[in-house]
């Protein structure tokens, strides 16, 4: 059964920390993860996803709680005894992902991140469409901060992520229509989220990279004022979807 599982949401135990909006799609049993910040490679574990078994990384950008479990990953490859890695690990974004990640293997010095046994591929995504195998992706640029967002239809649905993102028509475009979204809700103002919600008309909106407390109903109640007919949700960690 393929899905959609929110790994990160911005939420977290303990006061005044902040972890990454990141999302786990599983397609047929190819595992691509939607950003890789702090506590992301807990939450793999947590949902029974061992390092060696996820191929493909996307990084919307490059903000320190997008990237940082990158690192961990990483290793968790380089050194892992009882699960070693034998497959290509690919990650993707826009342009600087290649630098980071060259950055990050000069670092930490020879077979720190990296085996013989497999190769780190980057894929620098200079047009707004990839792919990872068969399955093609949206990449688009929501500014500010070099931002982008994921789309892609999946068994006739459309599904969109955000990264960081604002209010704005590029934003509005990108989920217009869309029958799940997982929008970053901590940088725009309850009342943004219900124009949003409005003027794109995406089914369902899942609130993530939650920065402070988001009250859902009173959310749905301003953006039914202002003609919005989906669903608005407040995401929490380890939330999943059948896709």
């Amino acid at each position: 059964m393929s899905s959609m599982t929110l790994l990160g949401t911005g939420t977290c135990e303990i006061e005044h920390q902040r972890r990454a909006s990141s999302v786990l799609l599983d397609m047929d049993g190819t595992y691509a993860l939607f950003d890789c910040g702090h506590g992301v490679v807990q939450r793999l574990l947590e949902v029974g996803v061992q390092h060696k078994e996820l191929d493909h990384i996307v990084l919307s950008h490059f903000h320190p709680d997008h990237v940082s479990d990158i690192i961990p990953f990483l290793q968790a490859g380089a050194y892992s005894r009882r699960n070693p890695r034998a497959s290509d690990i690919h990650i993707y974004g826009p342009m600087g992902v290649r630098k980071i990640i060259d950055g990050l293997l000069q670092v930490f010095g020879p077979g720190a991140l990296q085996k013989p046994a497999y190769e780190i591929v980057v894929h620098e995504v200079t047009e707004e469409q990839f792919a990872i195998g068969s399955y093609s992706f949206d990449f688009i640029s929501l500014p500010p901060a070099g931002n982008h967002g994921l789309r892609f239809t999946w068994q006739g649905k459309q599904y969109a992520i955000t990264g960081d993102s604002y209010f704005h028509d590029a934003e509005i475009d990108f989920l217009r229509g869309v029958d799940l979204a997982v929008i970053d809700s901590g940088h725009i103002e309850d009342n943004e989220i219900a124009q949003l919600a409005a003027a794109s008309q995406a089914k369902t909106i899942i609130c993530s990279h939650l920065y402070r407390e988001i009250d859902a109903r009173h959310v749905q109640a301003l953006a039914a004022r202002s003609g919005y007919r989906g669903t608005i949700l407040v995401g929490r960690d380890l939330m999943s979807f059948v896709l």
